[in-house]
């Protein structure tokens, strides 16, 4: 079983409480960690459209700690982070220059709605 759940990515609620359980879970992390995300768009010739292919940097203490790409409805989303972990910067770089900076908190997870570049 440890085998099986090293391959695939299982895990075990609460290891830390060294109880062995014997139920392992796949995609725990959605449950027990948070996001940050986004929408990114931009007005053109009075049009506000969604911005495909931004990059987008998560930042904390001056370090990246995620980058994504803006897909095509101008959406962005970074995983895996620990409830309550402080500030972080996304930057939102767009044709080569950066473009906006957000800052938020983490408690829980964050949808930082409409960012207008």
């Amino acid at each position: 079983m440890r085998r099986i759940a090293a391959e695939q990515g299982l895990e075990v609620m609460q290891p830390e409480l060294g109880t062995r359980p014997r139920v392992y879970y796949r995609n725990l992390w959605r449950y027990t960690k948070c996001f940050v995300g986004g929408t990114l768009s931009a007005e053109s010739g009075g049009t506000i459209d969604c911005v495909e292919g931004a990059q987008v940097r998560l930042v904390k203490d001056g370090g990246v700690v995620g980058e994504a790409v803006s897909d095509n409805y101008g959406d962005f989303k970074f995983d895996r982070l620990d409830r309550n972990s402080g500030s972080y910067s996304v930057e939102i770089s767009a044709a080569g220059k950066l473009a906006k900076t957000v800052e938020v908190t983490l408690g829980d997870s964050v949808v930082l709605g409409e960012i207008r570049l």
